[in-house]
């Protein structure tokens, strides 16, 4: 069933859709939906309901409220990746990938070996990733949709954070291996951990320095050397199995 957010709450049992909804045009026009067609709608405070068509035309969707379903499909902590923008149109499908696993925000920032410049074109940029993001969240039924923002690493690396780590292959050459597990191990229920990944060249020393003087956690990922791009989407992968399926 196709799932869709909307910018407002659901507080009846009636759901107006018009061409001001981003999921008019997609489930009346691209979908056809007809009387009768359900499809399931999160509002801003993630309340998952179940819609059925009571009334279409070209103009607006009316839909009854028939099932209200109570689903946990959000990670148990609230995982914030810091990365470098990416070459080519990686950033593009790392939002998406990521979005599925389960992350709840994403930040871009320039670190000293970032070699990808955006210039005028990131608000462009911002917007469509965004885009990205809220479809990855409906296609794999997610109850909120990933913030995506850009900050200077001065910010980016002070936001408030329960534990913070940093992934730095260095850790991986001189045999650690239980940083990364220990720490999500250690992020409470509802926690905040915030990671962050070097560019395609890799973090320098001085920015090491400066994360664990802020008190974040050097792990290895492995002993093989992760792309830019899917190291976060290993560590994701890593904390759904230790805080899921465990």
């Amino acid at each position: 069933m196709q799932r869709y957010f909307l910018k407002r709450s659901i507080n009846d049992e009636i759901i107006e859709l018009t061409r001001e909804d981003a999921a008019f045009n997609h489930f009346g026009r691209v979908l056809r939906a007809r009387i009768g067609t359900k499809a399931e709608f999160v509002d801003n405070n993630q309340q998952l309901v179940i819609g059925q068509v009571t009334d279409i035309d070209t103009n607006h969707i009316a839909l009854e409220v028939i099932a209200h379903p109570n689903q946990t499909v959000e990670l148990p902590i609230n995982v914030t990746v810091i990365v470098s923008p990416l070459k080519n149109d990686r950033s593009e499908w790392f939002v998406q990938k990521i979005t599925e696993l389960g992350v709840a925000r994403i930040i871009f920032t320039k670190m000293s070996r970032t070699v990808v410049d955006w210039g005028k074109q990131q608000d462009k940029k911002m917007s469509r990733l965004q885009k990205i993001a809220q479809a990855a969240a409906e296609q794999s039924h997610r109850l909120c949709i990933p913030e995506i923002d850009f900050l200077t690493w001065q910010t980016a690396v002070h936001l408030q954070k329960d534990v913070g780590i940093v992934a730095w292959e260095e850790s991986a050459k001189e045999g650690e291996t239980a940083a990364f597990i220990d720490s999500v191990k250690h992020v409470p229920n509802s926690g905040h951990v915030v990671l962050v990944f070097g560019p395609e060249g890799g973090l320098t020393v001085d920015e090491i320095r400066t994360l664990t003087q802020l008190d974040f956690v050097s792990a290895g990922l492995g002993p093989r050397i992760l792309r830019a791009e899917t190291a976060p989407l290993y560590a994701l992968s890593a904390i759904s199995v230790l805080r899921e399926l465990q």
